[in-house]
């Protein structure tokens, strides 16, 4: 049964089975499925950077020739390569794809950590969140949200107002983002920071919010050790860090 797969996987990237968009009506549901798997198991042998690589050197031909040929790995692959390239053009992965690159991060093919956020890069949040569903891990991405960066950044240059950030990501993080920005300015005032906004802050840097060691250092702040401390709680981690410099604006209670 596999040898047949793999002769019609074969013969769809000849195109003797219609155009990309035709083949489930062609092949029917339930072949047409066996066939993913089977690509899925095919393309196993390389990475996503291999596969680039042989896309780039014409290896899967253009067009047409290069969709049917790569099957279910056609948009995760060229969305990579547009990137290679310069091109801000993709291809919205769907379910299935968003699963193969949450397997192959488990497999370790991404890294860990800020390694593995640059690597995935747009799709880091819907994989991360695939992965954790299959390691009964409960955190998750609200996919609706922008990064703490990317609202502080909007408010900084006024592309959103104070209201529409308080609204979006609630006021324990909109007092974090507030200070962040009256800091750019040179501004000294400061709203208060309450433990539910450490707690928001140790989540977001669990989630990758604030890279890793020297940089989350800067980005934190004063609130560095404090969010640190929550970090290493919420890890099981006995790891703590000198709490004695506490910030004026800072409650804990």
């Amino acid at each position: 049964m596999e040898d047949d797969i793999d002769k019609l996987i074969e013969e769809i990237g000849e195109g003797k089975h219609g155009k990309p968009d035709m083949l489930e009506e062609t092949l029917g549901e339930e072949l047409y499925n066996k066939v993913i798997e089977r690509q899925i198991e095919i393309f196993e042998d390389k990475t996503i950077e291999e596969l680039v690589n042989d896309v780039i050197g014409k290896m899967y031909g253009n067009g047409e020739e290069r969709v049917l040929k790569l099957g279910i790995m056609y948009n995760i692959v060229q969305n990579k390569v547009n990137e290679e390239f310069g091109y801000t053009k993709r291809r919205e992965l769907n379910e299935k794809q968003i699963e193969i690159l949450a397997n192959r991060t488990i497999d370790g093919e991404f890294g860990n950590g800020m390694e593995r956020k640059e690597k995935l890069g747009k799709d880091f949040k819907r994989v991360q969140n695939k992965v954790n569903e299959i390691k009964g891990e409960p955190r998750r991405y609200d996919l609706n949200l922008l990064s703490i960066e990317e609202y502080t950044n909007k408010l900084y240059t006024n592309e959103m107002n104070d209201d529409e950030v308080k609204n979006q990501i609630g006021e324990p993080l909109y007092h974090f983002i507030r200070n962040k920005v009256n800091e750019y300015n040179g501004n000294n005032e400061r709203f208060k920071i309450n433990k539910q906004c450490i707690d928001e802050l140790a989540e977001s840097t669990i989630m990758l919010e604030f890279s890793e060691n020297e940089e989350r250092k800067k980005k934190l702040g004063e609130l560095y050790p404090f969010v640190q401390n929550k970090v290493n709680e919420k890890l099981g981690c006995p790891t703590r860090h000198d709490e004695s410099k506490k910030p004026w604006y800072l409650s804990l209670e």
